[in-house]
């Protein structure tokens, strides 16, 4: 029998060594937990959250007389760069600022000095510790199966995609590795992994349809259908009502900065992206240029959905 992981999305960079114990407990970032630093604000950041465990009502300990024959997990790739056409916008509003501002204060004294040099794309080094952490994860809660069992691991073709699930089969090797109670050298590692293309009329599961420049016949009413739209319109919807009282508050702060809604958006997602670049997830000073309540209305912003949605109610 195998294991299955089916991981979503990544690049073949230099990957990170594994690290099993290398995290520190009283580290608010943990194998077990995830990302819990300032947690009242990073866990509103959306798709741009580092991974983070959330409390169940529902026990995770086996009924009597049960045992796991099969365990099989869906993953996300791990944190990364920006996308090619968001870093250039982002650099372009960092630009914009420090061409036109003449006087940075406070807590924006930061931004004088601050050099862009986020990516596009890739995987950062914090994302790649993020999957092996996975693998370690993985291994030790499924060990009476993992022990002796090598994984079935598949991806998606994009780069970062494919890092992630390498990433992951080194958490899941190092694990193994350090487990005394396994015997035997661990031969079958590197482990295989299956990898799907992205590329137009594939048969691939593992993405949903439209990929940039690729039209994948999977999903095309998904796509192209009457709702093709519905996460833009939400965006754009929620962002009319919360982002104006900030774009107020930071251009009067920052005289000559002139930001717009969308740069004001942008503004707040390089708090994630600088957090995520940092190695050890060291929260960025962007960060602190909102409060609390606005990177909770910010994760509207990154839910997508029009108002009506019941979600956004919470909002």
């Amino acid at each position: 029998m195998a294991i299955t992981l089916a991981a979503l999305a990544g690049l073949a960079f230099a990957l990170a060594r594994p690290t099993p114990y290398g995290n520190d407990q009283s580290s608010c970032d943990t194998i077990y937990h995830g990302y819990q630093c300032q947690d009242e604000i990073s866990h509103y950041w959306g798709q741009y959250s580092p991974y983070f465990s959330v409390p169940s009502d529902i026990p995770d300990e086996l009924p009597h007389g049960c045992s796991i024959t099969f365990a099989q997990v869906l993953s996300r790739h791990g944190a990364r760069d920006p996308t090619a056409s968001k870093t250039a916008q982002y650099n372009a509003t960092i630009y914009k600022l420090q061409a036109n501002v003449k006087n940075f204060t406070g807590p924006y004294a930061f931004l004088a000095h601050y050099e862009y040099t986020l990516g596009a794309d890739q995987l950062t080094i914090f994302g790649q510790q993020e999957l092996i952490n996975s693998g370690i994860k993985y291994y030790n809660r499924y060990e009476p199966l993992t022990s002796r069992l090598a994984p079935f691991v598949r991806s998606s073709g994009e780069a970062r995609v494919v890092e992630s699930a390498q990433n992951w089969t080194q958490g899941f090797h190092a694990a193994k590795l350090a487990d005394r109670r396994v015997q035997s050298a661990d031969t079958a590692f590197p482990y295989p992994i299956v990898v799907i293309p992205e590329t137009d009329g594939e048969n691939n599961t593992l993405n949903h349809g439209w990929y940039y420049v690729f039209l994948l016949i999977l999903c095309n009413t998904f796509e192209n259908g009457p709702d093709d739209n519905i996460a833009s319109d939400g965006q754009a919807q929620w962002a009319a009502v919360f982002i104006p009282p900030i774009q107020s508050r930071l251009n009067a702060a920052l005289p000559g900065a002139n930001l717009t809604v969308s740069e004001t958006v942008y503004m707040m997602d390089l708090c994630p992206f600088n957090t995520v670049a940092s190695s050890n997830g060291t929260i960025s000073a962007f960060c602190a240029l909102f409060t609390k309540e606005e990177w909770h209305q910010y994760r509207c912003v990154q839910y997508s959905a029009p108002a009506s949605d019941p979600i956004r109610a919470t909002c």
